[in-house]
């Protein structure tokens, strides 16, 4: 059974939130294709909006909210691993702060601090690290601050 503990690493604190696909009959009756929430996460203030920012009324209306339309899964004391969704992208931890990421043919290396700050973060373009994927697109733009 996981800890209660706090982990300090790169891969923690971390937060997972996926939705009942209800299709049509989702539209039909709410206006939206989604059900249920379902969160799952390592620490359950983890992206959550602060007290300071929404008040205690405003907490107390979004928990309300939160545990009517949705569940909540925590597994505390875990860092992150992997995950995987379809074939077009492709997130998994290499080594302590070192995280790799494939999507749809464009790899991604990031290296965090024990906090969870990226340090450094390599991009390397279909065909550079990885096949292109056959039929998709490509483009780069590049621009801002980090230009």
């Amino acid at each position: 059974m996981a800890s209660e503990r706090k982990v300090r690493r790169a891969g923690s604190p971390w937060r997972i939130l996926v939705h009942d696909w209800l299709g049509r009959k989702g539209v039909e009756k709410t206006g939206f294709p989604y059900g249920k929430a379902h969160h799952v996460t390592s620490d359950p203030e983890f992206g959550r909006l602060p007290v300071s920012v929404i008040g205690e009324a405003g907490r107390a209306q979004a928990d309300a909210l939160r545990s009517e339309h949705s569940t909540e899964t925590v597994l505390a004391g875990t860092e992150f691993d992997e995950l995987v969704i379809g074939r077009w992208i492709h997130l998994e931890q290499m080594g302590p702060g070192r995280w790799w990421m494939n999507i749809g043919g464009v790899t991604v290396w990031v290296k965090a601090d024990r906090d969870g700050r990226p340090v450094s973060v390599d991009v390397y373009g279909p065909g550079d690290y990885a096949p292109a994927v056959e039929g998709c697109a490509y483009e780069v733009t590049w621009g801002g601050a980090g230009a």
